[in-house]
């Protein structure tokens, strides 16, 4: 889909896919023309293409985001002049989305600075700035875009369009592949004051997989293991946090699809949760046997608790796993997450997956897990 349209004597094209023009490619690192280059469809990906009077390209820029969220990412900008750059910036900000019912209108636009592939001069930073872009805080080091110094690292900018976030989760990502449930846990103690995770990374994996230890049902975190590690850690660390407590919408043990098949495997995890329901009663956690709706969790959300929810990957990044994530802030009807999984063999970073808005509709498709589909949430007041 292309279209064109006169702003200031330059000329817009919008284009879908990853298209940056070879006039504006001679040059170009392999590491920045690989931005452009990454297979991230499932993301949308648009470019916004600027020429100039005489129809040679001055600019462009690359966006891209998850489907069944309301962000977009600004990938790259490239761009000879500030000028250029701000109309680059200015129409991937306001282009309407391709509606194929799965991607909501946007209440945030983020940009991806790459400060090894792409730096930004502080003219560029000034000309962010002045648009409506704030600095986000830099995450903790664990996965490769969090860590500066790296060709990996990126920092990030958003530009919220109405109200903004006002309770912060201090992004980390998992750094392997089945620590989702010890991740979204920290993430949440860490904002209340925990302090296990440092600037520096030297013990930050340390800290995870010692929580993942806990609470795993091997390899999957079950609700009820998951809210039982997170109980005895508030203990531990004196946090003055409410107790969690458990909404499950079935009576039966859960996360065991893999097993299915399996007598021995099977019998073992099952004991692994009977032994998590035996430790939950002993703490007098609260265990309820329900479906919860989506309104309830953005209530419980926007009134001061922290909510863990077991989400289906797929929707989000085409990936059929079970999956943790945090919501930690409500903005009108999109509940803010924190998502420890980066899909970096698809482009993104840490920029996608903190302060992520997702929509009720979304929140409602991606908390369905199994088949018949059950929804597990944990609940940690404030």
């Amino acid at each position: 889909m292309t279209g064109t349209t006169d702003q200031q004597a330059l000329t817009v094209e919008m284009r879908d896919g990853a298209r940056l023009p070879a006039q504006l490619a001679e040059g170009l690192d392999a590491g920045r023309l690989a931005l452009w280059e990454i297979e991230r469809d499932f993301w949308a990906p648009r470019t916004a293409v600027i020429s100039d009077a005489d129809g040679r390209p001055i600019a462009a820029a690359l966006t891209a985001g998850r489907p069944h969220t309301a962000y977009r990412k600004i990938v790259d900008v490239v761009a000879g002049s500030v000028e250029s750059f701000r109309v680059a910036v200015a129409v991937s900000s306001d282009a309407p989305i391709s509606d194929d019912g799965s991607r909501p209108a946007p209440i945030v636009v983020k940009f991806e600075e790459h400060p090894l592939l792409a730096p930004l001069a502080p003219d560029f930073e000034a000309a962010l700035a002045d648009m409506g872009f704030a600095r986000e805080e830099d995450p903790l080091p664990s996965v490769p875009s969090t860590r500066p110094g790296t060709e990996e690292f990126a920092r990030g900018w958003a530009k919220w369009l109405g109200a903004a976030p006002s309770r912060a989760a201090r992004y980390y990502g998992q750094t392997t592949d089945v620590t989702c449930g010890a991740v979204t846990a920290l993430t949440a103690l860490e904002a209340e004051g925990l302090g296990h995770w440092g600037e520096d990374g030297t013990d930050n994996q340390t800290q995870e997989l010692d929580f993942w230890r806990r609470a795993t049902n091997l390899p999957a975190c079950e609700p009820i293991g998951l809210a039982v590690a997170t109980a005895h850690e508030i203990t531990a660390a004196a946090l003055e946090l409410g107790r969690p407590r458990v909404i499950l919408s079935t009576e039966d043990f859960v996360l065991l699809e893999d097993w299915a098949d399996d007598p021995v495997e099977l019998r073992l995890r099952t004991q692994l949760q009977q032994d998590s329901l035996r430790q939950a009663e002993a703490l007098g956690l609260e265990i309820e046997r329900r479906w919860i709706p989506v309104e309830e969790i953005r209530d419980l959300v926007a009134g001061g608790a922290d909510v863990f929810l077991l989400i289906a990957l797929a929707p989000l990044i085409n990936d059929p796993a079970p999956h943790w994530v945090l919501a930690h802030d409500v903005i009108g009807d999109a509940l803010i997450i924190s998502d420890p999984w980066v899909e970096s063999e698809h482009g993104e970073t840490w920029v996608d997956t903190s302060a992520l808005p997702i929509p009720l509709p979304g929140v409602d498709l991606i908390t369905r897990w199994s088949e018949p589909a059950y929804r597990g949430v944990i609940v940690v007041p404030r």
